[in-house]
Formats: structure tokens, C-alpha cells, sequence
């Protein structure tokens, strides 16, 4: 793929709320492997980023490049701008635009991933980046929803509760992001963010994004209920 662009997988091995979460099997194979494969499909340079040597060793069988992260980027709370400010600029050569995809994510669309990319490409002249996100519904949407401060009751998005909008009308467009993708310009960060200035959001539909224990389940169940209907069609 042109514009010399990188996909770049962050995976380390401190997960606390499932040990080695990156590296554990869904469909008889590594939950990173799904990201891995369908960068790959998507004719992608892809590189997987790690702060351990079994779980780089893990990528390079399913085709990834590796990098070995310093153990420093890859504590609990390290923001994500830091390791993306020290590692991508490793790569070489430097790449132009960098797709970086949440291992956490196996199924989404390859379809999905390339629109992101065309489109990202095709407006770059306008965008610093992009993210694939959906639509909140609008019962909970920021406008409507109530949560409890130190500080007392407020609104999610900040104001006070006298402040809350009644009017569906009145309710600004709310996203979360989806489907794992978020796609910069190597560029944006030296200037203090991987965003940049203006972002590109790409509506899709949800993909599962995998955290906890029932998120592993949901997966498996996703995935026996695609094989089934596989093989009734």
C-alpha cells in the first residue's frame, strides 16, 4: 500500500484483569493473531509492539514484524501518546501515516479497515486523522446522562444538573469509538498528540471489543453462532 503507511499493534503483557489477555486462544488461535491477519489482508506493513520477547515471538508466526518495547512503556497507566511518540519513530523508514489497531478487537472488518484508509487518504488535506466510531443512542447520549460526582450530581458531560438538556432536538452528536481503529499522520506527534487538529470520524457498526472474562465468552459465542450459520447456509 502506497503513502507509506504502517499498521502498529500495541500489545504488553501486564494485563491485569486477564493475565496474558494479548496471547490468550479464541478460535484455536491468539487473540492479537485475528488483528494481525486481517492487517495483513489488508496489505498492510504491520508491526506488532510488545514489552515481551514470548509475545513478539507469538506475532512473528502469524506474519508481523516486532518490536521490542522498553518495560518503562508499559506500566499500567502509560499513556498511549508516549509509546506511540517513542516507537513509531523507530520504524524504517519513517512512515507518513500510521494505522494503529487494538489487539483487543479479533473481528473486525477488513472492508471496514480498507474504507478507513481510502478515506483517510483520500482527505488528508483536511484531516490530521481518523477513528472508526458509532453513534450513541440517544438515551445516552452525554446531553441525558446523570452521574454522581464528589462534587454531587452532574452531568456526564461536565454541567450542572440545572443544566441538562430536555429537548431530544437539543442533544449534540455523541460517539464512541469502534471496530479498534484509529489512523494519524506520524506527523501530529510532535505536536504533543497522535490526533492532530482535526479528526475524521468514520460511522460503522460495533465489533467486540474484548476486556474482561465475559467479553471472551460473548466472543466464543459470536463466533459458534457464525460457524453454525455457516454451515446452514
Amino acid at each position: 500500500m502506497g503513502n507509506n503507511i504502517v499498521a502498529f499493534i500495541p500489545i504488553r503483557s501486564g494485563s491485569k484483569s486477564i493475565p496474558d489477555k494479548n496471547i490468550k486462544e479464541i478460535g484455536g488461535k491468539p487473540l492479537v493473531a485475528w488483528t494481525i491477519e486481517t492487517s495483513l489482508k489488508a496489505g498492510l506493513r504491520t508491526i506488532v509492539n510488545s514489552d515481551s520477547e514470548k509475545y513478539l515471538e507469538i506475532a512473528s508466526r502469524y506474519g508481523a514484524e516486532t518490536m521490542l518495547r522498553p518495560k518503562d512503556l508499559a506500566e499500567d497507566f502509560t499513556p498511549m501518546f508516549e509509546v506511540l511518540r517513542s516507537e513509531i519513530f523507530k520504524i524504517k523508514p519513517v512512515p507518513e501515516i500510521v494505522v494503529l489497531l487494538s489487539a483487543t478487537v479479533p473481528f473486525r472488518k477488513l472492508i471496514i479497515l480498507q474504507n478507513a484508509i481510502s478515506y483517510f487518504i483520500a482527505s488528508m488535506d483536511k484531516y490530521d486523522s481518523a477513528m472508526a466510531v458509532q453513534k450513541i443512542p440517544q438515551e445516552y447520549n452525554p446531553a441525558q446522562v446523570i452521574i454522581n460526582t464528589s462534587m454531587g450530581l452532574r452531568m456526564a458531560d461536565g454541567r450542572e444538573l440545572w443544566e441538562r438538556a430536555t429537548s431530544r432536538q437539543s442533544y449534540p452528536e455523541a460517539f464512541v469509538t469502534s471496530q479498534g481503529i484509529y489512523i494519524f499522520k506520524t506527523s501530529n506527534l510532535s505536536r504533543g498528540n497522535f490526533y492532530g487538529d482535526k479528526t475524521m470520524l468514520l460511522e460503522c457498526n460495533s465489533s467486540i471489543d474484548i476486556n474482561t472474562k465475559e467479553d471472551f465468552q460473548k466472543a466464543e459465542l459470536e463466533l459458534l453462532s457464525s460457524k453454525t450459520n455457516e454451515n446452514n447456509s
